[in-house]
């Protein structure tokens, strides 16, 4: 029988598949319920605000706090696959120390995000909106600069050693990167403006304001979705990796049934 123990253990790359099914479907289904339940109105939401109201509160929260963890433990996986690489590399004590350095900052950029979404999951934007914001500005103000350092430690991978997935991952990450990025000066610039507008009395996000706010609420999700998403993109350097209880290293050659089980789930994805 192939355990979640066994799976974190030797397929880790089920994480991210994790991480972004758990995210999306509970996103998916907080919406679900807000509009059923008649919690928001009829203009697209913000994704906080589908998860004001109970029952979908709950859900929300639950739903924020696991993906904050889950987001957590790609980072420190990623940082610990990056700094196998570079024990394989033929770099000099310059270079790196600046890889090294680099890594670290991911490490360090990425677990601050991720720390980020608690704040978003513990504080509900209709009764403590001040933090919450605060939340989701550290989630993807740092996000998207940390996706931007991981595209150039992939290129600098691919660089060394000249593997197609290392080029894919490249090209897949800078996409990614470049959807997060406009995604988010897109609703930063939205958000400002509808708050600002509606602030001076200009009109109403059912009305006069309906496009500017139908813009911040899309451009958020968008936002959402490609920075969860962006972990999908560690499938394949995760699929090399294993984990003994202590460490994550290289895996071995497979010598046991549930060893092959994995590694014929992992050459189906493949």
């Amino acid at each position: 029988m192939l355990t979640i123990y066994h799976l974190l253990r030797t397929c880790l790359w089920t994480l991210p598949l994790f991480t972004v099914i758990w995210s999306v479907s509970g996103f998916a289904i907080t919406y679900g319920i807000s509009q059923a339940l008649n919690h928001t109105s009829n203009v697209f939401p913000y994704i906080s605000k589908t998860g004001t109201e109970v029952p979908e509160r709950g859900i929300f929260s639950l739903i924020v706090f696991v993906c904050s963890l889950s987001m957590a433990l790609n980072s420190e996986i990623r940082f610990q696959y990056v700094r196998l690489m570079m024990t394989q590399m033929s770099l000099t004590p310059a270079e790196k120390s600046r890889w090294i350095t680099a890594n670290k900052l991911t490490l360090g950029l990425g677990l601050i995000a991720s720390f980020g979404l608690v704040f978003v999951a513990s504080f509900q934007v209709d009764t403590l909106p001040v933090p919450h914001y605060m939340g989701a500005f550290v989630t993807f103000g740092l996000g998207f600069i940390c996706c931007w350092i991981h595209a150039a430690i992939t290129y600098k991978l691919y660089k060394e050693e000249r593997k197609s997935m290392l080029k894919l991952t490249f090209v897949l990450q800078v996409l990614v990167s470049i959807t997060i990025t406009v995604s988010f000066i897109t609703f930063v610039i939205s958000f400002a403006s509808y708050r600002y507008q509606k602030k001076q009395g200009h009109g109403t996000k059912e009305r006069e304001l309906r496009g500017i706010f139908q813009s911040a609420s899309t451009s958020e999700w968008v936002l959402a979705i490609a920075t969860i998403s962006y972990v999908l993109t560690f499938i394949p350097s995760f699929r090399k990796l294993e984990f003994d209880g202590f460490n994550v290293k290289f895996k071995q050659l497979a010598t046991n049934s549930k060893t092959n089980v994995c590694l014929r789930l992992c050459n189906c994805c493949s």
